[in-house]
């Protein structure tokens, strides 16, 4: 009878030693992630590589880019039914009026747009109100304003 419960004892110990090990294995990274998880856009931005950097930057522009000929083309198809029927300067079509109605990115390199968030970071890192895409969308053409311009924008 004592050997019994000795061993029953030895195994709840170490059903307890197991349970007790796997709380901690599964508990420790998160309190180290929770730590060392980025608080701020800015801090988000500086814990990429740069080449995640130039892919989220790419991803943003070419996304951007076909959304903004999707929409339009929807756009022109669903109002030049309603046209008048007249001539019109093919600047004047509403697919191409929309074109040239929504922000441009102009830059050639997708560096320029990667410097100028790091600028923007540097120069302001506690602005919650800057999110990577938008700092972007401020950064385009037209009006393609400056990191102070866009601070200035976002904090009124």
């Amino acid at each position: 009878m004592r050997l019994k419960g000795t061993l029953a004892i030895s195994a709840f110990m170490i059903a307890l030693i197991s349970v007790l090990s796997t709380l901690i294995v599964v508990w420790a990274p998160r309190r180290a992630s929770a730590k060392s998880e980025p608080q701020t856009p800015a801090e988000l931005w500086f814990s990429w590589s740069s080449e995640a950097k130039q892919e989220y930057v790419r991803g943003y522009l070419s996304g951007f880019l076909e959304g903004k000929r999707a929409g339009c083309a929807f756009y022109a198809e669903k109002i030049l039914p309603y046209t008048p029927h007249k001539a019109v300067p093919p600047e004047e079509l509403p697919r191409q009026a929309c074109l040239s109605a929504l922000p441009d990115f102009k830059e050639p390199y997708f560096t320029k747009y990667v410097d100028t968030i790091t600028d923007y970071y540097k120069k302001f890192p506690n602005d919650p109100q800057a999110g990577v895409s938008r700092i972007l969308l401020e950064s385009a053409t037209p009006p393609g304003l400056t990191i102070d311009q866009i601070h200035e924008k976002l904090t009124r």
